[in-house]
C-alpha cells in the first residue's frame, strides 16, 4: 500500500476502535444504517455491522484516492494492459457492453465481443429449435460441459441460481474433474445419440479437460452406430481454434473466447452457453446486462457511494488493520450454494499474491482465505466457530428477500435466520446476566449483508460483477496483479513432469524423495508388483 501516512492513520483508528462494541457505533450515529447502506443495479450493501465509523470509512476512501483507483478503473475499461506480467488487457467488461449504449470500451473489443455473441446466439437458437440435431433428426436432450476452474464454476453457478427461469427441456451436466467413477455414473444415464459435449478450455491444453474429452469420445465411439457422426456431438469453446480443430472438433462447432478474457471471468463469454441453452438467449442477455449495470456504476459512481469500492475497502480494513485472515461467504439462498466456491477462485486466484507490480515482496497481507457454504448448512456446522472461536472471521451474508414461487413460508424462516446470525455475531450475549461461562458469546464479530429484492438474471449478473470489481479495487490498493496465476501454472508444469515419470519405465530422478517414493509405489501397483 503506497500511502504510509494514510496507512499509519488507519492503524491508529483500528487501535482506537478495537475495544468499542459495534452496537455502540449505532448509538453514536442515529443515521448509521442509511449512512452505511449503499445501492446499485438492484443490490443493497449494508456494512453497518462492521467495526468502523464515518471517520474510518473516510480515511479508507482517502487511501483509495492515494492509490489512484479511479485512474486504474479507467485503465481497466479503456483496454490498457493491466495484466502486466502477460502484457495484455483484462476486458471481460467488454463482453457485457453494448455498442449502442457504451463508448468507454474500445470499439474493436466490443466488435469482437459482438461477433462472438452472434455466433453463440445462432448456435443456441439452432439447438433449442431443433435445427441443429443428431443424424436422426432428433434434438439433443443432454449437454455435458467439460471443463475445470473458471470454465465450469461460473456456468454451474448460473445454472443453479436461475432455475426459476427454465424454458428448455435440455438437461445440463458438468464434468469438472478427473474422477473416473463420476464420469461413469454421469454417462450411464445419458442417451449417447442425443448427448452433446461442450469442451471448454481457453488454451485447449488443459490436461484434465482433454483427458475427459478423450473419455467422452471413447464412450460415444463404443455406442454410436454411425461413427462418422461423432464430430457432430462436440462443441469447443477456446481461444486456440487451431488446436481444437486438430483434436477433432469441427470448425463450425468451435466458439471463440477472446485472448483478453481470463478463465475466471469467462462466464460472460461463450463459456456461458449452458445458461443460454437452458434458459434461452434472452435470459443470458439479461444476465450480461445486470453485470453491465454494475459496470456502469463502478465506472461512474463517486467513491463514497461506489459499491465495489466500499465492499473492497471494508475487506481491506478487516484484513490489514483488524488482522482477519479469512472471509466467510454465506448465501441464505440455496440457489446460490455454489457462490462461495466461485468466489474462492475469483478472490484467491486473483489476489493470492506476495509480490507487487514492480516485483518486490509486499510486507502486508493480500487476499484472505475465502470460503463458505449456504446459510442453512453453515449455521448448523461452522457458524459455531464464527460465534465462539478464537478467530475473528468477517462474514458476507447474501440474501434474496423474495421467495421462489410457492415457498413464502420457508422464506420467512430464511430471512429470519440470516438476520439472526448477523445480529448474534454483532451482539453476542455477554452483557446478559446469569449466563454460564461456556454459553457466553463475546459478539463484536463483523459482517456485511448484500441483499436484493429478488434473485433473477440481472441481479445475479450484478452480484458477480460486484465481486469482480471489489477484487480489482483491492488488488489496486495492494499494488498487485489480479489477472495472472503463476502458482497454478507451476502446478501444471510439475504435473506434466510427473505424468512423464509415471509413463516412463525408469525414474527421471528429478523429484523430491517423498514424491519419488509415492510415484514408485503407484507404478508398482499399476504393474501388479505391489499388493
Amino acid at each position: 500500500m503506497k500511502s504510509k501516512k494514510q496507512v499509519g492513520q488507519l492503524h491508529e483508528y483500528a487501535r482506537d476502535l478495537q475495544n468499542t462494541p459495534i452496537i455502540e457505533l449505532f448509538s453514536a450515529d442515529p443515521n448509521r444504517v442509511s449512512d452505511f447502506t449503499f445501492e446499485a443495479a438492484g443490490l443493497f450493501l449494508d456494512v453497518s455491522k462492521n467495526r468502523l465509523n464515518k471517520q474510518t470509512l473516510s480515511s479508507l476512501l482517502e487511501l483509495v484516492d492515494k492509490c489512484h483507483v479511479k485512474e486504474k478503473i479507467a485503465d481497466l475499461f479503456n483496454g490498457v494492459h493491466v495484466n502486466v506480467t502477460e502484457d495484455r488487457p483484462a476486458l471481460h467488461v467488454a463482453l457485457r457492453a453494448s455498442s449502442d449504449t457504451e463508448s468507454w470500451v474500445p470499439k474493436n473489443f466490443i466488435a469482437e465481443a459482438e461477433e462472438s455473441k452472434l455466433r453463440l446466439k445462432s448456435l443456441v437458437d439452432a439447438m433449442r429449435s431443433g435445427e441443429k440435431c443428431n443424424d436422426d433428426g432428433e434434438r439433443f436432450s443432454d449437454v455435458v460441459m467439460i471443463g475445470v476452474g473458471g470454465s465450469n464454476l461460473g456456468p454451474k453457478l448460473a445454472i443453479e441460481a436461475l432455475r426459476e427461469e427454465e424454458t428448455s427441456a435440455i438437461n445440463i451436466h458438468f464434468l469438472d474433474h478427473l474422477d473416473g467413477e463420476k464420469f461413469r455414473n454421469l454417462v450411464s444415464s445419458l442417451p449417447p445419440h442425443k448427448t452433446l459435449f461442450v469442451v471448454a478450455s481457453k488454451s485447449f491444453g488443459t490436461s484434465e479437460t482433454l483427458r475427459n474429452y478423450e473419455s467422452a469420445r471413447d464412450w460415444l465411439k463404443s455406442r454410436l452406430i454411425e461413427k462418422t457422426s461423432l464430430k457432430n456431438h462436440f462443441i469447443a469453446i477456446t481461444a486456440n481454434g487451431a488446436k481444437a480443430k486438430a483434436a477433432g472438433i469441427n470448425e463450425g462447432n468451435i466458439l471463440k473466447i477472446p485472448d483478453w478474457v481470463g478463465g475466471r471471468y469467462s462466464v460472460w463469454s461463450a463459456m456461458g452457453i449452458p445458461i443460454a441453452l437452458k434458459y434461452g438467449y434472452r435470459v443470458y442477455e439479461d444476465f450480461l446486462s445486470g453485470a453491465a449495470l454494475l459496470d456502469h456504476h463502478f465506472r461512474t459512481a463517486p467513491l463514497e457511494k461506489n459499491l465495489p469500492v466500499i465492499l473492497g475497502m471494508v475487506g481491506i480494513w478487516n484484513t490489514n488493520f483488524l488482522q482477519s485472515s479469512s472471509l466467510a461467504i454465506i448465501p441464505y439462498e440455496h440457489r446460490l450454494s455454489s457462490l462461495p466456491m466461485y468466489l474462492q477462485q475469483l478472490e484467491m486466484e486473483s489476489n493470492g499474491k506476495s509480490l507487487s507490480l514492480d516485483g518486490a515482496a509486499i510486507d502486508y497481507h493480500s487476499a484472505p482465505v475465502t470460503w463458505g457454504a449456504s446459510g442453512t448448512d453453515a449455521q448448523h456446522s461452522f457458524c459455531q466457530l464464527l460465534h465462539q472461536g478464537t478467530h475473528q472471521i468477517p462474514v458476507d451474508f447474501i440474501l434474496a428477500l423474495k421467495a421462489p414461487l410457492g415457498y413464502e413460508k420457508h422464506q420467512d424462516m430464511i430471512v429470519a435466520n440470516c438476520l439472526a446470525q448477523s445480529r448474534a455475531l454483532m451482539l453476542g450475549n455477554e452483557r446478559e446476566n446469569n449466563i454460564e461461562n461456556h454459553k457466553k458469546l463475546r459478539g463484536d464479530r463483523p459482517s456485511s449483508i448484500i441483499y436484493m429484492d429478488k434473485l433473477h438474471p440481472k441481479t445475479l449478473g450484478a452480484l458477480i460483477s460486484l465481486y469482480e470489481h471489489k477484487t480489482f479495487v483491492q488488488s489496486t490498493v495492494w499494488n498487485i496483479n489480479p489477472f495472472d496465476q503463476w502458482g497454478v501454472e507451476l502446478g501444471k508444469a510439475f504435473a506434466s513432469s510427473i505424468i512423464n515419470d509415471i509413463d516412463s519405465e525408469t525414474s527421471c530422478n528429478q523429484n523430491d524423495p517423498s514424491t519419488a517414493a509415492i510415484i514408485s509405489r503407484y507404478k508398482a501397483l499399476k504393474t501388479g508388483r505391489c499388493t
